[in-house]
């Protein structure tokens, strides 16, 4: 497996056919698009600043990591662009999704959700950070300050043909119940966009402290093929019985700017698109 190399930063979308299994027919082969290059030479150009990362600091005195990001607004994230999307999704998908709706569930600062807005007719998004939520709603977009595991959107909300999930999964206190709320609000040829980085680091912020999550997410040893293997884990012993079908998977990048002295920072991200089981 070959790892793409921009500005001397790993950038990891291969994957080792035989350690996938039966994963092996869905997997889709992205590479680092134009786009993805431009914002990794921004944040060259234009790292988080010294008062940005004092400020933070001093609000993470009294506030998650997350919630500084939200109020400082620092450290904005990328998993796929708009271009690489289109290549994970299929062309019947696409179809169905221009004139349909999507959910974006923990949509942080919406980076990563205006790469999905144009594919879709109408955006909605959760946070738990009022921070966040703002921003969310300077965009345009109807935003719900509420955990889906805790409670559910309002009754005329209706159901969703596009539910996104990215690097939310292993952030969140019971990421089984979610899964299955999800399940219940999404439409019946909804598809599923979730992505988890692996090796999984599973906790959760509360205030300025984290926790470990009160429902476990499935999860391999350490080895060889890490990310195989827990992708496989993930179809097989998490989406399946709760109702999800993995229709494709991709591997990419999870891409955070960072400071002057390292101005992105990566996770490796699986992606999965999945659809209800009937």
């Amino acid at each position: 497996m070959l790892a793409d190399l921009h500005r001397g930063l790993s950038l990891r979308y291969g994957a080792d056919a035989g350690a996938l299994g039966p994963l092996a027919a869905s997997f889709t082969r992205l590479d680092a698009d134009p786009s993805t290059r431009a914002w990794i030479d921004d944040c060259f150009a234009r790292p988080v600043g010294a008062i940005q990362l004092a400020a933070r600091a001093l609000a993470r005195n009294v506030m998650s990591d997350y919630d500084a990001n939200g109020l400082v607004g620092t450290h904005d994230m990328r998993v796929l662009g708009g271009d690489q999307w289109r290549q994970l999704l299929d062309v019947v998908t696409l179809a169905r999704l221009s004139s349909g709706r999507l959910l974006d569930v923990g949509a942080g600062d919406g980076n990563v959700t205006a790469e999905l807005a144009p594919l879709v007719r109408e955006v909605v998004t959760t946070e738990t950070s009022s921070g966040m939520a703002k921003r969310l709603r300077k965009r345009g977009w109807v935003t719900h300050e509420v955990d889906l595991v805790e409670r559910g959107l309002p009754d005329d909300a209706g159901r969703f043909d596009a539910i996104a999930l990215l690097n939310v999964l292993d952030r969140t206190s019971r990421p089984l119940t979610l899964l299955e709320r999800l399940r219940a609000i999404a439409s019946p040829e909804a598809r599923l966009l979730c992505a988890v980085p692996f090796p999984l680091r599973p906790h959760v912020h509360v205030g300025a402290s984290t926790i470990d999550p009160d429902e476990l997410l499935p999860r391999v040893p350490p080895g060889e093929h890490v990310w195989e293997r827990q992708a496989r884990a993930f179809a097989e012993l998490l989406f399946a019985p709760l109702g999800w079908r993995v229709l494709r998977l991709a591997r990419a990048p999870y891409l955070c700017r960072g400071p002057a002295k390292q101005p992105v920072l990566t996770l490796d991200d699986a992606i999965f698109v999945c659809a209800p089981i009937e």
